[in-house]
Formats: C-alpha cells, sequence, structure tokens
C-alpha cells in the first residue's frame, strides 16, 4: 500500500438484481478506487460480494460504506486490509484437493466436515453448497499442508460422512479437474 492511499476490504450484501457489481464499481470509482480484487456469488437469490480496493488517503471507511449504500438496497461491510500479520510464514501451503460430498439433506453436514478441516489444520479455499430435490451437495476446494497426510485426511472424512449419512470423496484438484474437464474438439479435416 503506498502511504498516500488507502486499502480496504469491502463486503456487499442485497437482494439479487441486474447491475449491483455496476453500481458499486461506479460509486467506488467516484471516490477514485482501484479495484484489485473481487468475488461474487448469489446464494439463495442473495448477492454477496468481496473485493479489495485502493483509495486516496483522505478517503475512509464511512466514506467507501456511505458511496455502497447511497445505491439502492445495497448494505456495505468495509475493513481496512491488512497484510499478513506474521509476514509471510502465515501463509498456507501444502497442496490443492477438492472435496465432494453427495447426500440427504440434514443439518450438521457442514459442521461435521469442517472439523475434519479443522483438525487437520486444512484451510477451505472456496467452498459451494446447494440443496436439490433434499440432496445436499457440496465442493470444497482446500490446501492439505505439508506433513498432513492425505489418506489420514480421507480415513476422517470418510468417517465423519458415514455418521452424515452422506458420501465423500477427496481428490488432488489436478486429478479433480482432469477428470472432470469437458474439452471441446473441432473435428480435423
Amino acid at each position: 500500500m503506498e502511504p498516500d492511499s488507502a486499502t480496504y476490504v469491502i463486503s456487499v450484501l442485497a437482494q439479487d438484481r441486474v447491475g449491483i457489481i455496476a453500481d458499486v464499481s461506479n460509486a467506488l470509482f467516484g471516490l477514485g478506487a482501484n479495484i484489485e480484487a473481487i468475488s461474487q456469488t448469489v446464494v439463495g437469490h442473495y448477492f454477496t460480494m468481496v473485493m479489495r480496493a485502493t483509495f486516496p488517503a483522505q478517503c475512509i471507511a464511512g466514506d467507501v460504506r456511505n458511496a455502497i449504500e447511497s445505491q439502492p438496497n445495497l448494505v456495505a461491510l468495509v475493513m481496512p486490509y491488512e497484510a499478513s500479520r506474521s509476514g509471510p510464514s502465515t501463509t498456507m501451503t501444502g497442496e490443492p484437493f477438492v472435496v465432494t460430498v453427495v447426500g440427504g439433506d440434514r443439518p450438521g453436514i457442514v459442521r461435521g466436515l469442517t472439523r475434519c478441516f479443522a483438525q487437520r489444520k486444512v484451510n477451505i479455499e472456496d467452498v459451494w453448497n446447494e440443496v436439490r430435490q433434499d440432496q445436499f451437495i457440496v465442493i470444497f476446494k482446500v490446501t492439505v499442508p505439508h506433513g498432513v497426510d492425505p489418506k489420514e485426511l480421507r480415513y476422517d472424512l470418510e468417517h465423519a460422512a458415514e455418521e452424515l449419512g452422506v458420501s465423500v470423496r477427496l481428490q488432488h484438484q489436478d486429478l479433480f479437474t482432469a477428470t472432470n474437464s469437458l474439452s471441446v474438439h473441432s473435428p480435423r479435416g
């Protein structure tokens, strides 16, 4: 971060509608912002977004929140961005894995599986979950730290899944990508 700038992490929540990102980015542009990172999804008809943006130093968090909330039906949380407090040693290193879970919907599935991750110090990088016709589906993208045996993690997850009545699959991200990607090739003539 430049000394003459301020960087904020911004979360926006609203009922989904067309144009939210356009409205937010326009409000931030009016404050002189540069959007550096953004992640957005819709969950149950609600728009959710987290972003990081840098502003001129005189721009405070309240200014950012007020600019966003001046747009129709948006709620914003704005926090100063802090780089890793302990330095690079806190960066999660390890191997990327994908965990897929399917089964009958019931309370406690996410809790049971995420406890397995926490106990093994596995970081959840991304998660997608949906219930379709009483079928619970979740996909976790995780980083398994060096020193954690994926076979032991698989055993923990399978044990938890059995108790929860769901099926679970742990795959290295490379294998998951290779077996779940669709290649489109044009016919050779």
